[in-house]
């Protein structure tokens, strides 16, 4: 929320100093026209109606808070419990069962988005809001935000929270949006004639709050005695007695004045004040071009009042008060009251709103339980502890065995009494009321009876199929669907705020921020950047809305995902490794984190890597395909090797065969040769043969 700073001490500060800050002020509640006395009445008449018209809500929802939170039994029931040296014990169901639906919302996320009215916005711009709207929210910390609002209206009837404008840091000039938590909203005020669950459409709504004087004087130097706003429920408050504390109420109020609208022939549609500023623009228009062509065009096309309507507008002041003066006041830039009321669950009847906390009606049966439960424990304490019933005489002169018979190990020893005749005799064990049982047995049914919780599942279990579990929860949570539907309009009604706010705090000139996308992932966003001659990241001025995203309860949900992840790994088993981290994220079971974490180690690391907006890991070989690859290698490099010893092979049948054929040829050469030899040495025969003959011839010539 804004705040009047200065800057100065107050131990520094000199009379004339502090009388100069008060004259500024007044001259600039002067300056606004803003009534000091009419605006500190009108405040004390808003908040004395609201507690006429609210106070029976507020007294029940405080009753309900005592008996949830603080005690089951009243101050009297427990002094007569007491008077009567009974027990008084409490079995507190109903705190147990109020925990069971705060926690369910608590894992419930629902999601703002914000929409266009009339269909003229780019999805880009849609896009940018949104991211807007979730990001303040996690910077705000909405969640516990939305568990106190929550919270409030489960065990009071109502609760609320508030948007406001902070500054980041107390030397910083720069502005931000920002959730704050209400832990007591019966110190709220709205208008007594809203309807909507959220009283967005009241014309005011009002906050008390405390500032230690530490604090306040260092924020409000120049007022030196502050007063207190009063408070109607004060009186009971601890803060009433500490003195070192100041309460301060912070008003929001609609102020409405008569507005005239025209309709112009392009369809637009201005007030009095900008339809006067439109004709001098056009004026200026015409008087620059009067003596080229395109002035002629211009006249033509400059729009007309076509109609016009008498209708009411209203701006939202912001009034700081003390009891007797207005502190600080400014104009809330924004056109929605910044406090959302976050109804429980209530009626209207007879025009008055009543609401009615959760468990409203189970402290009857609540009460019941613990007064049998009580009477139980009193059964068992006042019980009698005799468990044998004998004379003086028939135990005379064994008494010692007889004063702790339960620890005698071995026989009692007795005799008969003279007079009687008789021995000893065992008493029956004291008998406790059966009926006490049942009434608390009855009790506790009563009390999940009201609350809608089956009894089917109370007593068989989880012994039965997914879709039973599932169609039960579903039964149960339609008995608290009202408080989940009131937090989710109260939520919607606060996106819309912050909407509204956004192009105040982000403003025209050029800021960056960090934003928050819809995957969890932040990145930097610069608004109102120049990117060569055009403006992006711009904060369009439109109609627009904000609704919420949300579905079934978080139990249905988790339900749903475990049957379906186990229904898909009984189907295709290969598939466990890719959703092995998820299904065990929704098994209800000890070391689910540890065990979430361990599997995670099994699923595909480009996965994770794109779920965490990483870069993609080197992808890593698959242990068959390996196999494969190698089995393929050595095939190949086999076929190589039989391929090479088949060339060899080859070339050394090729090698032989040559040399087989040099051998013939040698051969048949050889074969050539000797045959010429043998026919030389044939030849030579013959000749020797001739000459020998001849040579006989002569000799015998010669005789």
């Amino acid at each position: 929320m804004e705040k009047y700073e200065n800057g100065l001490n107050p131990d520094e500060m000199s009379e004339n100093e502090i009388e100069e800050i008060e004259e500024r002020r007044i001259e600039r509640f002067a300056k606004a026209g803003v009534d000091e006395e009419a605006v500190l009445e009108k405040s004390r008449r808003n908040v004395g109606d609201w507690d006429a018209y609210f106070q029976d809500n507020i007294t029940r929802g405080r009753a309900d808070m005592d008996f949830l939170y603080k005690d089951n039994w009243t101050d009297v029931e427990r002094q007569q419990f007491t008077n009567n040296a009974r027990p008084c014990l409490t079995v507190n169901k109903a705190y147990a069962e109020t925990k069971k639906i705060i926690g369910e919302q608590r894992k419930n996320k629902p999601e703002l988005m914000v929409r266009s009215l009339n269909g003229k916005a780019t999805q880009e711009q849609l896009d940018l809001r949104t991211d807007l709207v979730r990001t303040i929210a996690y910077q705000s910390q909405n969640d516990l935000v939305y568990q106190v609002a929550f919270r409030a209206a489960m065990s009071m009837g109502f609760g609320a929270f508030q948007v406001m404008i902070d500054f980041e840091s107390p030397r910083s000039f720069k502005k931000i949006i920002r959730y704050d938590v209400i832990h007591d909203p019966s110190m709220c005020s709205w208008d007594i004639s809203a309807i909507k669950p959220h009283k967005g459409d009241g014309n005011f709504c009002s906050r008390r709050y405390f500032m230690s004087l530490d604090e306040f004087y260092a924020t409000y130097p120049y007022i030196s005695n502050p007063v207190s706003y009063p408070d109607p429920y004060f009186l009971n408050s601890y803060y009433v007695n500490t003195k070192d504390l100041v309460c301060i109420n912070d008003e929001f109020v609609k102020e409405w004045y008569p507005l005239l609208v025209y309709q112009l022939s392009n369809g637009d549609v201005v007030t009095k004040e900008q339809w006067k500023e439109r004709q001098k623009t056009f004026e200026d228009m015409k008087e620059h071009t009067k003596d080229l062509e395109t002035g002629k065009i211009i006249a033509r096309e400059i729009p007309r009042i076509v109609n016009e309507r008498q209708t009411q507008d209203y701006k939202i002041m912001h009034y700081r008060e003390l009891r007797d003066q207005v502190i600080d006041f400014s104009e809330w830039p924004s056109r929605q009251l910044p406090i959302p009321f976050v109804d429980g669950d209530s009626q209207f009847i007879d025009g008055r709103q009543i609401t009615k906390s959760y468990i409203n009606e189970i402290k009857d049966s609540q009460k019941l339980l613990n007064y049998a439960v009580s009477e139980l424990a009193a059964e068992l304490k006042n019980r009698r502890r005799e468990q044998w019933m004998a004379t003086p005489e028939n135990i005379s002169g064994y008494e010692d065995l007889w004063k702790n018979p339960e620890s005698q190990n071995g026989t009692l020893v007795a005799r008969p009494d003279p007079k009687t005749g008789m021995m000893p005799q065992k008493m029956p064990a004291w008998d406790i009321a059966q009926g006490l049982f049942v009434t608390a047995q009855m009790s506790g049914q009563n009390i999940r009876e009201v609350l809608g919780n089956s009894e089917s599942e109370q007593l068989q279990g989880r012994d039965i199929s997914g879709l039973a579990r599932r169609e039960r929860k579903i039964e149960t949570s339609m008995s608290s669907y009202s408080l989940f539907d009131n937090l989710n309009q109260a939520i919607a009604q606060g996106g819309r705020i912050v909407n509204d706010l956004m192009p105040y705090i982000v403003g025209n000139d050029e800021r960056s921020m960090v934003v928050t996308k819809r995957d969890g992932k932040s990145e930097p966003v610069t608004f109102n950047k120049m990117q060569g001659d055009k403006l992006i990241n711009q904060l369009v001025e439109g109609d627009y809305d904000v609704e919420i995203d949300v579905g079934a309860s978080f139990a249905v949900q988790k339900e749903i995902a475990l049957e379906f992840l186990q229904q898909t790994m009984q189907v295709y088993p290969q598939a466990f490794p890719l959703i092995a981290d998820l299904w065990t994220k929704n098994l209800d079971v000890q070391f689910m984190p540890q065990m979430a974490e361990r599997f995670k180690s099994i699923v595909p690391p480009e996965i994770i890597a794109k779920e965490e907006g990483k870069p993609l890991p080197p992808k890593q070989p698959n242990p068959q395909e390996q196999m494969m690859e190698m089995e393929m290698k050595n095939k190949q490099q086999e076929i190589m090797e039989r391929a090479k010893e088949l060339q060899i092979r080859e070339s050394k049948h090729e090698l032989e065969k040559a040399e087989l054929m040099l051998k013939a040829k040698e051969m048949t050469m050889k074969g050539a040769r000797e045959d010429k030899s043998h026919q030389v040495e044939l030849a030579k025969a013959d000749m020797d043969f001739s000459s020998k003959i001849a040579k006989i011839i002569a000799d015998m010539n010669k005789v």
